[in-house]
Order: structure tokens, then sequence, then C-alpha cells
């Protein structure tokens, strides 16, 4: 069965189920459904490790009942198992604890975003991928023989997304996405370097697997001869993937209106306050062209919008669902996400879609460029160091960030002198964001994310 035919068997299955339930007088039910075909090609060690496609299809229902919410899901497509997925939500809905506030949305007229879907995902198959692999492998061995192609993955995602309640809403919309990514290091002499990657996100296939590979292979070679440091306080530039990771994650946390409504963001009564340097403007912008995580509506049904939350450091949004935006009284920002966070690439990508209960998510959190290019912003620096890539978790709350440098190099008179060997940077997020004196011009796609390189004063480098 193709995708579409599945997809309409299945949407004629959840509709019915949907009318079922408002007979039996459940007047407050939302039935998330989605069909999507994966396929992937893992790399481990220069080869083709694993190559597969998987094809996915259910229904997650939320059925209210009183101020209680239930949730249920199923991937058995039949009437039967449908309708009672439907009925079981009910059920545990009656039993569970209240949810206060909570809401869904009403029905509304959600843009048409371009982009979204190509329609030449559907000539491609496993030998395609294995194909833009070793591409992707050859580009970065043949940049550098002392260049090894660790592990990568090469992501083709095709499928349907669909949301119905009993409160109007009833869309529907068509997706595609491609990951190429790899990781790499190096080995010369006895020495190993620390492993650097890059990846593509892309919603179309227009793949260039040569220039990922490429650029690992560019990120190897650089890596060599590192040099401890000593410890210091001074101007750090963060590139893309450092700020898309930890300081995205503290920037999220605090943006959060689930976070606001608990009191656990640190900008909790923020509200049009000055909360970060003049430099930071940031919007979430669900309905940028081509964007990886744009889409026309949310996984609760609101329609899309670009919100801005901060603007030249004054905070002006939280990111809302319908629950959180009841609560505060405040809009619906469309930011209800069935995303799974975590290390898996793929599940990161295609979500937990109907296995899920919505939570709040950007769609792709933009940060503001510049005017300066990267390499503008080092050569301003006298002392400091530039950090490409961080290992660590950001804590919750308090935006403390405790991160090994995986891949950063000592400035010195502008100029980058060797990379780093070891060492640390420490310091509360929310403190840096107070601190940013530059911003580069040129931004980078991640999966929920579109940033810059940021420069940053005053933090703390802990040396080896």
């Amino acid at each position: 069965m193709s995708l579409d035919t599945n997809w309409n068997s299945l949407s004629s299955l959840v509709h019915k189920a949907m009318k079922m339930l408002e007979k039996k007088g459940i007047t407050h039910a939302e039935a998330f459904f989605t069909s999507t075909q994966t396929t992937e090609v893992v790399v481990r060690n220069s080869e083709i490790h694993t190559q597969n496609r998987v094809d996915d299809s259910g229904v997650g229902f939320r059925v209210v009942a009183g101020n209680r919410v239930g949730f249920a899901c199923t991937n058995t497509l039949n009437e039967k198992a449908v309708l009672e997925a439907g009925e079981k939500a009910f059920d545990i809905a009656r039993v569970s604890s209240e949810v206060p506030s909570f809401a869904l949305p009403e029905a509304g007229q959600p843009p048409k975003v371009e982009g979204l879907f190509d329609s030449r995902f559907a000539e491609v198959g496993v030998e395609e991928g294995v194909d833009v692999a070793r591409r992707m492998i050859s580009a970065a061995e043949d940049f550098d023989r002392r260049v090894i192609a660790k592990d990568g993955r090469v992501v083709f995602v095709s499928g349907w997304r669909g949301i119905v309640n009993t409160l109007g809403v009833d869309f529907e919309e068509k997706e595609t996405k491609a990951v190429v990514y790899l990781g790499g290091s190096g080995e010369q002499n006895g020495e190993i370097t620390a492993s650097c990657y890059d990846a593509m996100f892309n919603r179309t296939a227009d793949l260039e697997p040569e220039k990922v590979g490429e650029n690992v292979g560019k990120m190897v070679i650089e890596m060599f001869k590192p040099q401890p440091l000593e410890s210091f306080e001074g101007t750090v530039v963060f590139g893309p993937e450092a700020v898309s990771y930890q300081l995205f994650n503290v920037l999220v946390d605090g943006l959060k209106g689930e976070n606001v409504v608990a009191g656990r963001s640190a900008w909790t009564r923020k509200l049009g306050q000055m909360v970060a340097s003049e430099n930071l403007i940031v919007t979430d912008n669900a309905v940028l062209k081509k964007g990886f995580a744009s889409r026309s509506f949310d996984d609760e049904g609101c329609s899309s919008q670009n919100t801005v939350l901060m603007r030249k450091g004054k905070l002006e949004s939280f990111l809302h669902g319908a629950t959180s935006a009841n609560a505060l009284k405040m809009r619906n920002t469309g930011n209800a996400s069935r995303f799974v966070g975590g290390f898996d690439m793929v599940r990161a990508i295609v979500g937990d879609g109907y296995r899920a209960k919505p939570e709040i998510y950007p769609s792709n959190l933009v940060i503001q460029s510049g005017s300066k290019t990267k390499e503008e912003l080092v050569s301003e620096i006298g002392k400091g160091v530039l950090v490409e890539s961080m290992a660590g978790f950001a804590q919750p709350g308090s935006g403390m960030i405790s991160a090994q440098l995986s891949r950063a190099f000592f400035i010195e008179k502008g100029e980058i002198k060797y990379p780093i060997k070891g060492g640390m940077v420490s310091g509360v997020a929310f403190d840096w964001f107070k601190r940013i004196s530059g911003i580069s011009g040129d931004t980078k796609q991640f999966i929920n994310a579109v940033v810059p390189s940021l420069r940053i004063e005053e933090v703390k480098v802990v040396g080896a």
C-alpha cells in the first residue's frame, strides 16, 4: 500500500472514531495521527553499517473528562482498534489527576508555508541513501589520508501529519525531511584527534554530501597537535554548533510557557523587561520557507506564525501551547510539539508522532544574524577562545553550564593560535546572554534552530 493510500485509510478511520466519541457525549477530544516512511543508512568506521526502510502509522487520542485528561494511542489500523483507543483515553481521563487550565485550540486558518514537501522523495530508496553515504565518506577521507569517517547517518523521511478535535480543528499536511550527518577523527604518528562532525538538514532532496564530508575533513586536520591552556576569564566566541546545543537549551528552558506557569523559568514575571544584550533578537519562525521545523499548524492544530520572543534584549513573548496560553491568559504561539529529545537522531527528526502527548518546543528558533563574519569577531579579540563544540548539559532552571571543550581554539591578538587540549567553559548562560558583544552574519540550520556565532564577554575558561 502506498503512503498516500495508507494515509487516506487512516484519516477515514480517525474521522469515524471522532464522530463516534462525540455521539457518546464527549465534548473535548483530539486525535493526532501520522504516517511516515523513513529510510536510514548508518555509517561505522568508513563502511555502510546498516540500511533499512521503516513504515509507521497510527493515532493518539487526548480525551477530556471534567478537568482530567487521558491519552491512548494505537498503530492497529482498523475501525474497532482506533475507536477503542479513543474510548481508552476517556477511561484513563476519568481516573487521572486534574489538569488546571487545560485547553484545546479552536479552528483557525493555517498559513501556506512554502518548501515543506518535495515529490522527488518518492524516488528515493535505500540504494540512493547508500550512494549519498558513500559520497560523504569519500569526500571526507579523500580530503586527507589521515581522516577517518567514524560514524554517520543519511536519513530520508516522507509522511503525513494530521489533527482533528471537537472544536472544529481538522488539518493535515504532507512533509519531507532529509539529513546528512558525519562524524570523523584523524590519526597520525599515534595521535588521534577529538571527534568532529558536520550535518546538513534539508526539506528537499537537494543534498550536498560532498560538502559535509569535506567540512569534516577540514575540521579534523585543524585538531592535530592540541595544546593545554591556563585558566582565565575572557572573551569566547561560540560557533553555531555550540549555540545550537547548550545555549539553545537554556534559552528554550527560559521561554517555555509551561515553565513560566510552574514558576521554573528564570524569566518568570520578566515579560517586557531587558533580560539580554541589546544585540540579541530572537524569534520562533514556524513559517520560515524550507525551514527544517517549519509547519502550517502545530501538533495541537493551532495555526503557525512567526513569534518575536526577544527584541534587542527585551523579553516580548514566551512559547505557548493551548494550555499554557490559557493559564497565563496569553496568545497561543503555536508551539505544541510531539518532538522527542535525546540523542537518537531519527527519533529527533521524526518525533514520536502519534505516540506522544504534545509539549512546548520551538519550531525554528532563530537568533537574528549580525553584520560581521565569525572571522571578524575573532580578529577583534586580544585573548580568548573560539568554541566550535562542547560536551555537557545545561542545568534546567539555573542555566548553569560547565562544558568540556570538544573542538576549541586559543585566540591571541586576533589570531587563532592552536587547538585546545582539554579545558572547560563555565558560567550561567542567562548572564552570558547579557554580555553578548558580537553576532556573526552567517547562520546554520539545525533541527529546531537557525543560529549564528555569538561572541560573549567575561566567560570563565578552565584550563586542563
